[in-house]
Protein backbone atom coordinates (compact mmCIF):
# COMPACT_ATOMS: atom_id res chain seq x y z
CA UNK A 1 0.00 0.00 0.00
CA UNK A 2 2.63 2.64 0.55
CA UNK A 3 4.23 1.92 -2.82
CA UNK A 4 0.96 2.65 -4.06
CA UNK A 5 -0.02 6.25 -2.22
CA UNK A 6 3.70 7.25 -2.94
CA UNK A 7 3.21 6.36 -7.17
CA UNK A 8 -0.36 8.31 -6.10
CA UNK A 9 1.14 11.26 -4.75
CA UNK A 10 4.27 11.50 -7.18
CA UNK A 11 1.43 11.78 -9.98
CA UNK A 12 -0.88 14.49 -8.10
CA UNK A 13 2.88 17.00 -8.24
CA UNK A 14 3.04 16.17 -11.92
CA UNK A 15 -0.43 16.93 -12.71
CA UNK A 16 -0.95 20.23 -10.45
CA UNK A 17 1.44 21.59 -13.09
CA UNK A 18 -0.68 21.24 -16.02
CA UNK A 19 -1.87 24.14 -18.02
CA UNK A 20 -5.57 22.49 -18.18
CA UNK A 21 -7.42 23.87 -15.72
CA UNK A 22 -9.97 20.77 -15.87
CA UNK A 23 -7.18 18.24 -15.80
CA UNK A 24 -5.31 19.41 -12.59
CA UNK A 25 -8.55 19.63 -10.52
CA UNK A 26 -8.92 16.01 -12.12
CA UNK A 27 -5.88 14.37 -10.52
CA UNK A 28 -6.57 16.11 -7.62
CA UNK A 29 -10.09 15.02 -7.31
CA UNK A 30 -8.64 11.48 -8.19
CA UNK A 31 -6.07 11.18 -5.79
CA UNK A 32 -7.61 12.54 -2.84
CA UNK A 33 -10.53 10.20 -3.33
CA UNK A 34 -8.22 7.07 -3.32
CA UNK A 35 -6.43 7.91 -0.28
CA UNK A 36 -9.74 8.46 1.66
CA UNK A 37 -11.69 5.76 0.16
CA UNK A 38 -13.08 3.05 2.15
CA UNK A 39 -12.20 -0.55 2.02
CA UNK A 40 -14.73 -2.48 -0.32
CA UNK A 41 -17.19 -4.81 1.62
CA UNK A 42 -15.52 -8.38 1.32
CA UNK A 43 -17.54 -10.67 -0.98
CA UNK A 44 -18.20 -13.50 0.37
CA UNK A 45 -16.33 -16.53 -2.33
CA UNK A 46 -15.76 -19.59 -1.32
CA UNK A 47 -11.87 -20.44 0.03
CA UNK A 48 -11.82 -23.96 -1.09
CA UNK A 49 -10.95 -25.03 -4.42
CA UNK A 50 -13.55 -26.30 -7.07
CA UNK A 51 -13.99 -30.28 -6.92
CA UNK A 52 -11.88 -31.18 -9.44
CA UNK A 53 -14.05 -33.91 -11.49
CA UNK A 54 -12.31 -36.89 -13.53
CA UNK A 55 -10.20 -35.61 -16.43
CA UNK A 56 -11.29 -37.37 -20.25
CA UNK A 57 -8.40 -38.54 -22.29
CA UNK A 58 -6.51 -35.80 -23.29
CA UNK A 59 -6.91 -34.53 -26.79
CA UNK A 60 -4.35 -33.59 -29.21
CA UNK A 61 -4.78 -29.41 -28.03
CA UNK A 62 -5.75 -29.88 -24.51
CA UNK A 63 -3.99 -27.89 -22.30
CA UNK A 64 -3.72 -29.22 -18.46
CA UNK A 65 -4.27 -26.23 -16.30
CA UNK A 66 -4.38 -26.42 -12.55
CA UNK A 67 -7.74 -26.37 -10.72
CA UNK A 68 -8.40 -23.11 -9.89
CA UNK A 69 -7.72 -21.09 -6.11
CA UNK A 70 -10.63 -19.14 -4.73
CA UNK A 71 -9.69 -15.36 -2.31
CA UNK A 72 -11.39 -13.51 -0.74
CA UNK A 73 -9.56 -10.70 -1.93
CA UNK A 74 -7.57 -10.72 -5.31
CA UNK A 75 -4.46 -8.19 -6.51
CA UNK A 76 -3.93 -7.16 -10.31
CA UNK A 77 -0.86 -5.59 -10.80
CA UNK A 78 -0.87 -3.30 -14.13
CA UNK A 79 2.98 -2.32 -15.77
CA UNK A 80 2.83 0.71 -17.77
CA UNK A 81 4.51 3.28 -19.09
CA UNK A 82 4.56 6.85 -16.70
CA UNK A 83 7.83 8.19 -17.27
CA UNK A 84 7.42 9.85 -13.69
CA UNK A 85 11.59 10.38 -13.41
CA UNK A 86 11.10 12.11 -16.60
CA UNK A 87 8.42 14.20 -16.11
CA UNK A 88 8.76 14.90 -12.38
CA UNK A 89 11.91 16.41 -10.50
CA UNK A 90 12.26 17.02 -6.81
CA UNK A 91 8.79 16.88 -6.91
CA UNK A 92 8.13 19.33 -8.95
CA UNK A 93 6.60 18.96 -12.86
CA UNK A 94 9.34 19.88 -15.38
CA UNK A 95 6.72 19.92 -18.36
CA UNK A 96 4.34 22.61 -17.13
CA UNK A 97 2.58 22.83 -20.82
CA UNK A 98 1.83 19.75 -23.05
CA UNK A 99 3.33 16.48 -21.26
CA UNK A 100 5.56 14.53 -23.70
CA UNK A 101 3.91 12.38 -26.67
CA UNK A 102 5.78 9.38 -25.64
CA UNK A 103 4.19 9.58 -22.14
CA UNK A 104 1.02 9.68 -23.50
CA UNK A 105 -0.34 6.73 -24.17
CA UNK A 106 0.61 5.25 -20.22
CA UNK A 107 -0.85 7.88 -18.75
CA UNK A 108 -3.94 7.52 -20.70
CA UNK A 109 -3.67 3.42 -20.30
CA UNK A 110 -4.19 4.40 -16.72
CA UNK A 111 -6.39 6.70 -16.71
CA UNK A 112 -8.87 3.73 -17.93
CA UNK A 113 -7.46 1.47 -15.55
CA UNK A 114 -8.68 3.70 -12.99
CA UNK A 115 -11.77 4.69 -13.85
CA UNK A 116 -12.73 1.12 -14.50
CA UNK A 117 -11.30 0.24 -10.72
CA UNK A 118 -13.88 3.12 -9.54
CA UNK A 119 -16.61 0.73 -11.41
CA UNK A 120 -15.44 -2.44 -9.76
CA UNK A 121 -15.41 -0.78 -6.54
CA UNK A 122 -19.11 0.42 -6.63
CA UNK A 123 -20.13 -2.95 -7.70
CA UNK A 124 -18.22 -3.81 -4.44
CA UNK A 125 -15.56 -6.35 -6.08
CA UNK A 126 -13.07 -7.02 -3.89
CA UNK A 127 -9.60 -6.00 -5.55
CA UNK A 128 -6.34 -4.09 -4.94
CA UNK A 129 -4.64 -2.83 -8.06
CA UNK A 130 -1.03 -1.82 -8.13
CA UNK A 131 0.30 0.05 -10.40
CA UNK A 132 4.16 0.07 -11.50
CA UNK A 133 6.03 2.48 -13.81
CA UNK A 134 8.17 0.51 -15.88
CA UNK A 135 10.27 3.37 -17.15
CA UNK A 136 11.47 3.57 -13.78
CA UNK A 137 14.25 1.07 -13.43
CA UNK A 138 13.39 0.31 -9.64
CA UNK A 139 9.61 -1.02 -11.27
CA UNK A 140 10.90 -2.62 -14.57
CA UNK A 141 9.53 -5.81 -14.74
CA UNK A 142 13.55 -7.66 -14.29
CA UNK A 143 13.48 -5.53 -10.86
CA UNK A 144 10.10 -6.09 -10.17
CA UNK A 145 10.49 -10.11 -10.35
CA UNK A 146 13.86 -9.72 -8.65
CA UNK A 147 12.93 -8.00 -5.62
CA UNK A 148 10.04 -10.92 -5.45
CA UNK A 149 7.46 -7.79 -5.78
CA UNK A 150 5.17 -9.60 -8.17
CA UNK A 151 4.53 -13.07 -6.03
CA UNK A 152 1.47 -12.12 -4.49
CA UNK A 153 -0.49 -11.19 -8.05
CA UNK A 154 -3.08 -13.40 -8.88
CA UNK A 155 -3.41 -11.66 -12.75
CA UNK A 156 -0.60 -9.04 -14.25
CA UNK A 157 -1.93 -6.59 -16.83
CA UNK A 158 1.13 -4.99 -18.60
CA UNK A 159 1.75 -2.35 -21.49
CA UNK A 160 4.79 -3.64 -22.25
CA UNK A 161 7.27 -3.25 -24.79
CA UNK A 162 8.05 -5.86 -27.10
CA UNK A 163 11.68 -6.14 -25.34
CA UNK A 164 9.89 -6.80 -22.05
CA UNK A 165 6.97 -9.13 -22.91
CA UNK A 166 9.44 -12.46 -22.60
CA UNK A 167 10.73 -11.64 -19.40
CA UNK A 168 7.00 -11.24 -18.17
CA UNK A 169 5.68 -14.38 -20.16
CA UNK A 170 8.45 -16.46 -18.04
CA UNK A 171 7.41 -15.31 -15.13
CA UNK A 172 3.77 -15.82 -15.78
CA UNK A 173 4.68 -19.34 -16.60
CA UNK A 174 7.07 -20.20 -13.62
CA UNK A 175 4.36 -18.68 -11.02
CA UNK A 176 1.16 -19.95 -12.90
CA UNK A 177 -0.48 -16.28 -12.77
CA UNK A 178 -1.98 -15.00 -15.97
CA UNK A 179 -0.19 -12.39 -17.75
CA UNK A 180 -1.79 -9.95 -20.26
CA UNK A 181 -0.19 -8.24 -22.72
CA UNK A 182 -2.72 -5.43 -23.53
CA UNK A 183 -0.76 -3.15 -26.37
CA UNK A 184 1.98 -5.07 -28.43
CA UNK A 185 1.34 -7.44 -30.88
CA UNK A 186 4.29 -8.91 -30.82
CA UNK A 187 4.65 -11.84 -28.90
CA UNK A 188 8.72 -11.79 -27.69
CA UNK A 189 9.47 -15.21 -29.00
CA UNK A 190 6.98 -16.65 -26.30
CA UNK A 191 6.59 -20.58 -27.06
CA UNK A 192 4.66 -23.79 -25.27
CA UNK A 193 3.08 -20.60 -22.30
CA UNK A 194 -0.45 -21.35 -21.55
CA UNK A 195 -0.23 -18.46 -19.07
CA UNK A 196 0.55 -15.81 -21.83
CA UNK A 197 -2.27 -13.83 -23.62
CA UNK A 198 -1.53 -11.52 -26.42
CA UNK A 199 -4.77 -9.32 -26.48
CA UNK A 200 -4.13 -7.34 -29.65
CA UNK A 201 -3.50 -9.42 -32.20
CA UNK A 202 -0.19 -10.31 -34.43
CA UNK A 203 0.48 -8.87 -37.76
CA UNK A 204 0.37 -12.84 -38.72
CA UNK A 205 -3.22 -12.86 -37.07
CA UNK A 206 -4.86 -9.88 -39.01
CA UNK A 207 -2.92 -10.76 -42.55
CA UNK A 208 -4.45 -14.25 -42.29
CA UNK A 209 -7.81 -12.54 -41.55
CA UNK A 210 -7.41 -10.27 -43.94
CA UNK A 211 -6.99 -13.02 -47.09
CA UNK A 212 -10.05 -14.94 -45.54
CA UNK A 213 -12.61 -11.95 -45.43
CA UNK A 214 -10.76 -10.88 -48.96
CA UNK A 215 -11.04 -14.39 -50.93
CA UNK A 216 -14.51 -14.88 -49.43
CA UNK A 217 -16.06 -11.28 -50.61
CA UNK A 218 -13.88 -11.65 -54.12
CA UNK A 219 -13.76 -14.87 -54.92
CA UNK A 220 -13.60 -14.44 -58.85
CA UNK A 221 -11.12 -11.40 -58.72
CA UNK A 222 -7.67 -11.98 -57.79
CA UNK A 223 -6.26 -9.15 -56.35
CA UNK A 224 -2.69 -7.34 -56.86
CA UNK A 225 -0.63 -7.29 -53.76
CA UNK A 226 1.81 -4.37 -53.14
CA UNK A 227 4.80 -5.36 -51.53
CA UNK A 228 8.51 -4.46 -50.22
CA UNK A 229 11.59 -6.70 -49.02
CA UNK A 230 12.39 -4.56 -46.28
CA UNK A 231 11.66 -3.48 -43.78
CA UNK A 232 11.65 -6.68 -41.84
CA UNK A 233 7.82 -5.87 -40.78
CA UNK A 234 6.91 -5.12 -44.03
CA UNK A 235 8.68 -8.08 -45.53
CA UNK A 236 6.63 -10.32 -42.88
CA UNK A 237 3.63 -8.93 -43.46
CA UNK A 238 4.00 -9.77 -47.01
CA UNK A 239 5.20 -13.74 -46.75
CA UNK A 240 2.54 -13.71 -43.98
CA UNK A 241 -0.16 -12.82 -46.87
CA UNK A 242 1.42 -15.30 -49.29
CA UNK A 243 1.50 -18.00 -47.07
CA UNK A 244 -1.61 -19.50 -48.76
CA UNK A 245 -0.51 -21.47 -51.26
CA UNK A 246 -3.97 -21.08 -53.39
CA UNK A 247 -3.75 -17.87 -53.44
CA UNK A 248 -3.36 -16.30 -57.50
CA UNK A 249 -1.77 -12.40 -56.86
CA UNK A 250 -0.83 -10.20 -59.23
CA UNK A 251 2.61 -8.49 -57.32
CA UNK A 252 3.88 -5.19 -57.59
CA UNK A 253 7.18 -4.61 -55.79
CA UNK A 254 7.58 -1.10 -54.41
CA UNK A 255 11.43 -1.16 -53.26
CA UNK A 256 11.57 1.95 -55.57
CA UNK A 257 9.06 4.53 -57.28
CA UNK A 258 6.19 3.11 -59.09
CA UNK A 259 4.87 4.17 -62.75
CA UNK A 260 1.50 4.40 -64.03
CA UNK A 261 2.97 2.16 -67.23
CA UNK A 262 3.55 -0.45 -65.07
CA UNK A 263 0.61 -0.28 -63.37
CA UNK A 264 -1.87 -0.12 -66.17
CA UNK A 265 -1.98 -3.73 -67.48
CA UNK A 266 -3.34 -4.65 -63.63
CA UNK A 267 -6.39 -3.11 -63.68
CA UNK A 268 -9.79 -2.70 -65.57
CA UNK A 269 -12.22 -0.02 -65.60
CA UNK A 270 -15.04 -2.13 -65.71
CA UNK A 271 -14.49 -3.71 -62.53
CA UNK A 272 -13.75 -3.72 -58.91
CA UNK A 273 -9.85 -3.67 -59.61
CA UNK A 274 -8.74 -5.20 -55.63
CA UNK A 275 -5.21 -4.73 -54.05
CA UNK A 276 -3.55 -5.48 -50.76
CA UNK A 277 -1.35 -3.52 -49.90
CA UNK A 278 1.37 -5.37 -47.37
CA UNK A 279 3.18 -1.84 -45.78
CA UNK A 280 2.88 -1.07 -42.61
CA UNK A 281 4.21 2.48 -43.23
CA UNK A 282 0.96 4.45 -43.28
CA UNK A 283 2.91 7.40 -45.09
CA UNK A 284 4.42 5.38 -47.97
CA UNK A 285 1.13 3.67 -48.28
CA UNK A 286 -1.13 6.77 -48.61
CA UNK A 287 1.54 8.11 -51.02
CA UNK A 288 0.57 4.74 -53.10
CA UNK A 289 -3.11 5.44 -52.67
CA UNK A 290 -2.57 9.35 -53.73
CA UNK A 291 -1.09 8.14 -57.13
CA UNK A 292 -3.83 5.19 -57.79
CA UNK A 293 -6.63 8.17 -57.50
CA UNK A 294 -3.97 10.45 -59.46
CA UNK A 295 -3.36 7.81 -62.44
CA UNK A 296 -6.53 6.25 -62.49
CA UNK A 297 -9.42 8.72 -60.92
CA UNK A 298 -11.72 6.86 -63.37
CA UNK A 299 -10.96 3.16 -61.94
CA UNK A 300 -12.88 1.90 -59.09
CA UNK A 301 -10.48 0.05 -56.36
CA UNK A 302 -10.70 -1.89 -53.01
CA UNK A 303 -7.58 -1.30 -51.16
CA UNK A 304 -7.05 -3.85 -47.92
CA UNK A 305 -4.46 -2.34 -45.69
CA UNK A 306 -2.37 -2.72 -42.28
CA UNK A 307 -3.80 -2.27 -39.19
CA UNK A 308 -1.12 0.79 -38.81
CA UNK A 309 -3.06 2.56 -41.39
CA UNK A 310 -5.72 3.90 -38.88
CA UNK A 311 -3.49 6.81 -38.12
CA UNK A 312 -3.40 7.74 -42.08
CA UNK A 313 -4.83 11.05 -42.36
CA UNK A 314 -5.97 11.35 -46.04
CA UNK A 315 -8.47 8.93 -44.55
CA UNK A 316 -10.39 11.97 -42.74
CA UNK A 317 -10.22 14.33 -46.17
CA UNK A 318 -13.02 13.77 -48.17
CA UNK A 319 -11.70 14.35 -51.63
CA UNK A 320 -8.32 12.49 -51.22
CA UNK A 321 -9.09 9.66 -53.09
CA UNK A 322 -12.90 9.22 -53.73
CA UNK A 323 -12.86 5.97 -55.71
CA UNK A 324 -10.87 4.13 -53.48
CA UNK A 325 -12.52 1.97 -50.42
CA UNK A 326 -9.71 1.77 -47.75
CA UNK A 327 -10.25 -1.41 -45.98
CA UNK A 328 -8.39 -1.69 -42.35
CA UNK A 329 -8.31 -4.04 -39.65
CA UNK A 330 -8.26 -3.39 -35.81
CA UNK A 331 -8.76 -5.60 -32.95
CA UNK A 332 -11.10 -2.79 -31.19
CA UNK A 333 -14.30 -0.91 -32.38
CA UNK A 334 -15.35 1.61 -29.03
CA UNK A 335 -18.68 3.06 -29.61
CA UNK A 336 -19.75 6.20 -27.69
CA UNK A 337 -22.78 5.75 -28.20
CA UNK A 338 -23.35 2.35 -26.56
CA UNK A 339 -24.76 2.72 -22.83
CA UNK A 340 -21.47 1.70 -21.54
CA UNK A 341 -19.79 3.93 -23.41
CA UNK A 342 -21.96 6.99 -22.65
CA UNK A 343 -21.27 5.76 -19.12
CA UNK A 344 -17.66 6.11 -19.15
CA UNK A 345 -17.49 9.36 -21.40
CA UNK A 346 -19.88 11.21 -18.50
CA UNK A 347 -17.17 9.89 -16.04
CA UNK A 348 -14.46 10.99 -17.39
CA UNK A 349 -16.08 14.05 -17.88
CA UNK A 350 -16.71 14.28 -14.21
CA UNK A 351 -13.07 13.93 -13.49
CA UNK A 352 -11.21 15.21 -16.27
CA UNK A 353 -13.38 17.99 -17.73
CA UNK A 354 -13.55 16.59 -21.05
CA UNK A 355 -16.30 13.86 -22.62
CA UNK A 356 -14.03 12.30 -25.20
CA UNK A 357 -11.92 10.07 -24.04
CA UNK A 358 -9.78 8.09 -26.61
CA UNK A 359 -8.43 4.81 -27.26
CA UNK A 360 -5.82 4.39 -24.71
CA UNK A 361 -8.35 5.00 -21.93
CA UNK A 362 -11.04 2.40 -23.15
CA UNK A 363 -8.11 -0.12 -23.64
CA UNK A 364 -7.38 0.48 -20.15
CA UNK A 365 -10.77 0.37 -18.98
CA UNK A 366 -12.13 -2.82 -20.55
CA UNK A 367 -8.97 -4.80 -20.25
CA UNK A 368 -8.97 -4.36 -16.46
CA UNK A 369 -13.53 -4.81 -16.29
CA UNK A 370 -13.47 -7.73 -18.02
CA UNK A 371 -10.33 -9.78 -16.46
CA UNK A 372 -11.03 -8.27 -13.09
CA UNK A 373 -14.41 -10.48 -13.79
CA UNK A 374 -13.03 -13.57 -15.14
CA UNK A 375 -10.63 -13.32 -11.46
CA UNK A 376 -13.68 -12.84 -9.46
CA UNK A 377 -16.04 -14.98 -11.19
CA UNK A 378 -13.61 -18.08 -11.71
CA UNK A 379 -10.22 -17.56 -9.54
CA UNK A 380 -6.74 -17.44 -10.66
CA UNK A 381 -6.89 -19.74 -13.44
CA UNK A 382 -9.78 -18.49 -15.43
CA UNK A 383 -7.89 -19.55 -18.79
CA UNK A 384 -10.79 -22.55 -20.11
CA UNK A 385 -13.47 -19.63 -19.35
CA UNK A 386 -11.93 -17.29 -21.34
CA UNK A 387 -15.65 -17.30 -23.40
CA UNK A 388 -17.42 -15.66 -20.89
CA UNK A 389 -17.26 -12.49 -22.99
CA UNK A 390 -19.86 -10.62 -22.06
CA UNK A 391 -18.32 -8.35 -19.36
CA UNK A 392 -16.27 -6.95 -21.55
CA UNK A 393 -17.95 -3.68 -22.06
CA UNK A 394 -17.51 -3.18 -26.30
CA UNK A 395 -15.42 -5.98 -27.17
CA UNK A 396 -16.67 -9.76 -27.91
CA UNK A 397 -12.58 -10.84 -27.02
CA UNK A 398 -12.01 -14.28 -28.76
CA UNK A 399 -9.10 -15.56 -26.88
CA UNK A 400 -7.64 -18.77 -28.33
CA UNK A 401 -4.73 -20.82 -28.09
CA UNK A 402 -2.20 -20.91 -30.56
CA UNK A 403 -0.42 -23.33 -32.39
CA UNK A 404 2.18 -23.74 -34.52
CA UNK A 405 2.39 -25.97 -37.87
CA UNK A 406 3.73 -28.79 -35.74
CA UNK A 407 0.81 -28.19 -33.18
CA UNK A 408 2.85 -27.31 -30.26
CA UNK A 409 1.31 -24.59 -27.93
CA UNK A 410 2.78 -21.18 -28.46
CA UNK A 411 0.45 -18.76 -26.59
CA UNK A 412 -3.22 -17.56 -26.18
CA UNK A 413 -4.24 -14.76 -28.42
CA UNK A 414 -7.01 -12.41 -29.40
CA UNK A 415 -8.47 -13.43 -32.65
CA UNK A 416 -11.61 -11.03 -32.18
CA UNK A 417 -10.90 -8.45 -35.26
CA UNK A 418 -12.91 -5.96 -36.64
CA UNK A 419 -12.89 -5.14 -40.28
CA UNK A 420 -13.40 -0.83 -40.98
CA UNK A 421 -14.03 0.36 -44.63
CA UNK A 422 -12.85 3.96 -45.12
CA UNK A 423 -14.39 5.80 -48.45
CA UNK A 424 -14.59 10.01 -48.68
CA UNK A 425 -13.94 11.23 -44.76
CA UNK A 426 -16.73 8.46 -43.27
CA UNK A 427 -16.12 5.29 -42.39
CA UNK A 428 -18.47 2.06 -41.16
CA UNK A 429 -17.24 -1.30 -39.32
CA UNK A 430 -17.95 -4.31 -41.27
CA UNK A 431 -17.63 -6.30 -38.51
Amino acid sequence: MKRRLCLFLLFTTLCAGYSNHAQAQFWKKWFKKEEQRKPAPKKKVPKEKPVVKEKPARRKHDIDYPASVYKERYRIDVLVPLYLNELVKNDRPVFKGKIPEKAVPGLDFYEGVKLAADTLSNFLYSIDVYVHDITDSAEAPNALIRKKVLEESDLVIGAVPSHQIATMAQFAQKHRVNFISALSPADGGVKDNPYFTLLQPSLQSHCEWIMNALFKKHKKNNPVIFYRTAPAPDANAYNYLQADEDADMKKVLCNGPLKEQQLRPLFDSNRVNVIVISILDYSYAESILLQLNKWFPAYQFEVYGMPTWKAMPSLKKPAAYPNIAVYITAPFHFDQTTPWGQAIANNYKKEAGSSKPNEMVYRGYEAMCWYAYLLTKYGTVFNDKLDDNGAAPFTRYEVKPKWDKQDNLLYLENRHIYLYRYQSSSYIVEQ
